[in-house]
């Protein structure tokens, strides 16, 4: 992987705002329960990158997994793949200018996490496709396969056990002012090519409080640089988080 390659993939930021015209990717079924998925407004168009022209390619893709939160800000996001990193500058340079409309749950704002695949044909972006966390899914490895580039690992595919480096404990029951005295929170993050804990989401909780208690915990976590075949990737981590009282 090239210097080209590496800056990109490490780019993040906390963006204050700012349609793809339809929803982000969930079944049908789960917005029969109450869910409404995040919606994009296009503000401002994509260009086709003009040196790529010159260079007689006329076709490509960038993926980006975004992190939207009950406000509709974009608050952090990350590149997880492109057939060229031209691509995934001119995306960058637009999506940040992008309105998002926050996802749903049972007629409440919530923050949510959705992967934008931009795909460029004929000197145009021809669309954007938002779905779930379908990179995430696949896994793919960072390897080239047909001029792209992916940086998604398994955790079983890494070249050893993820390792924390620095683990903080949540606050217990005690000292949280919670309604509940013990209980448990699923939180799922990505692990960057930093080792840094990036786009958390509380999957389920027993309790409002305890789930604060993890996002502020894990948010100072460090793991060692998850690695395949020698080379920094990004993995996803679903970590359960038990609360108990104090001396209990």
């Amino acid at each position: 992987m090239n210097n080209t390659l590496g800056s990109l993939i490490l780019v993040s930021g906390l963006i204050v705002p700012g349609l793809v015209n339809g929803k982000v990717g969930k079944p049908e079924k789960e917005e029969s329960k109450g869910y409404e998925p995040l919606q994009i407004i296009r503000t401002v168009e994509i260009a086709f990158p003009n040196k790529l022209l010159q260079e007689s390619i006329d076709q490509g893709e960038a993926d980006i997994v975004v992190m939207i939160n009950n406000d509709g800000q974009l608050m952090d996001w990350i590149v997880v793949g492109y057939s060229h990193p031209l691509f995934v500058k001119e995306v960058l340079d637009v999506l940040q200018k992008w309105k998002f409309v926050p996802a749903y749950k049972l007629g409440k704002p919530i923050s949510s996490r959705a992967e934008l695949k931009f795909v460029f044909k004929n000197s145009a972006l021809i669309r954007v496709m938002a779905s779930g966390m379908g990179l995430i899914a696949r896994q793919r490895i960072e390897e080239r396969k047909g001029e792209y580039w992916t940086f998604v690992c398994r955790q079983e595919d890494l070249d050893a056990p993820l390792d924390a480096k620095v683990e903080i404990s949540p606050m217990p029951p005690d000292q949280l002012g919670a309604t509940a005295r013990e209980g448990r929170v699923v939180v799922e993050y990505l692990v960057d090519p930093e080792g840094k804990v990036r786009m958390p989401l509380i999957i389920s909780a027993d309790d409002e409080a305890f789930a604060r208690s993890v996002l502020l915990a894990i948010s100072e976590w460090r793991y060692e640089v998850p690695r395949r075949e020698g080379a920094p990737v990004i993995t996803r981590v679903r970590h359960q988080f038990t609360f108990t009282p104090v001396g209990s």
